[in-house]
């Protein structure tokens, strides 16, 4: 973008994986036109910045992802904000697609893309982990504001630090009387990472915000989110409950009650790797997940409703 002229559009890009920003600078830099791009990292970012000069770029020592991606936010100049994560890439005509679309929809703030799951070259990883994101969900991998609705609507609250923030942010834009649009046509493709060996469990942990999402905003969680339980996880916590119930009441089943916890677990966990090549060491690592899963979140769920002063289910 050339000096002095004021941008159409800021994206604001918040990073943590060094090893995936680069392939996001390359195609944001790429015949983006009079568009902004904003990229703030926990690590330094000298390097980045020779190889992209056209991304501004600022390191910010904050693991926090609203944080990082509220600084950008300070940063931008355009009174379009757009948003997508460092392990995305843009199609092609992304930008422009969104700003066509905001301009035929002057009355939404803000409008939602289409995410779809590269799982190309994905080896290792469960990729149906991965394939949750292509439903719509107000993620910030792949979604635009208008600025004014951004800043009434308070920016990224701060104490969501990696996850939930971006619901938060769409409830209270839509709270305050604003629709997001959704358009299949502003696309990015998401990589599958092959680094998270314990992402399922990272995910429960991660669901310690969820109180704090439900105490701002208790009716659109139940309407756009309803449980923190995944089905599977639902699941398997059904049967450890069968097993507690044959421990206290007819410990003679209690035996077969428990294999029948674990060949669920293991079925889940088979079902799960079914479209990648990780081979067993994957498959009997998200089976011990799964058995783990369901005392992990019910354990940070009562964290976080110590913490946010709200119980989830009341």
């Amino acid at each position: 973008m050339s000096q002095g002229v004021i941008p159409r559009v800021s994206v604001v890009v918040a990073s943590h994986r060094p090893g995936y920003v680069g392939a996001l600078a390359q195609a944001l830099s790429s015949g983006n036109g009079n568009a902004e791009i904003i990229v703030v990292a926990d690590y330094p970012v000298d390097r980045f910045a020779g190889d992209y000069p056209a991304v501004s770029w600022l390191c910010l020592d904050d693991a926090s992802i609203s944080a990082k991606r509220n600084a950008g936010c300070r940063m931008a100049k355009a009174d379009i904000l757009g948003f997508i994560d460092d392990d995305c890439v843009p199609d092609d005509g992304w930008i422009d697609t969104a700003m066509h679309y905001l301009d035929d929809h002057p009355d939404i703030g803000g409008v939602e893309g289409k995410t779809i799951v590269d799982t190309e070259n994905a080896v290792a990883a469960p990729i149906g982990e991965f394939r949750r994101l292509q439903r719509r969900g107000y993620r910030t991998n792949n979604i635009f504001y208008r600025k004014s609705v951004f800043v009434e609507a308070g920016g990224f609250d701060e104490r969501f630090t990696v996850q939930r923030e971006d619901a938060d942010l769409a409830f209270a834009v839509i709270e305050r009387g604003r629709d997001i649009g959704y358009c299949r046509d502003i696309l990015v493709r998401h990589r599958v990472r092959h680094n998270e060996k314990w992402d399922l469990l990272k995910n429960c942990v991660n669901r310690r915000f969820d109180p704090l999402l439900f105490k701002k905003h208790r009716v659109l969680y139940r309407k756009h989110i309803g449980t923190p339980f995944t089905p599977a996880i639902g699941l398997v916590l059904f049967c450890h409950v069968l097993v507690l119930l044959a421990l206290v009441v007819m410990p003679a089943v209690w035996a077969p009650v428990v294999g029948a916890d674990a060949t669920t677990a293991l079925a889940l966990s088979v079902r799960r790797n079914a479209h990648s090549r990780g081979g067993l060491t994957w498959v009997l690592r998200d089976w011990l997940s799964f058995l783990a899963a369901p005392i992990v979140l019910m354990a940070v769920l009562g964290y976080g409703s110590a913490r946010f002063g709200k119980w989830l289910m009341y």
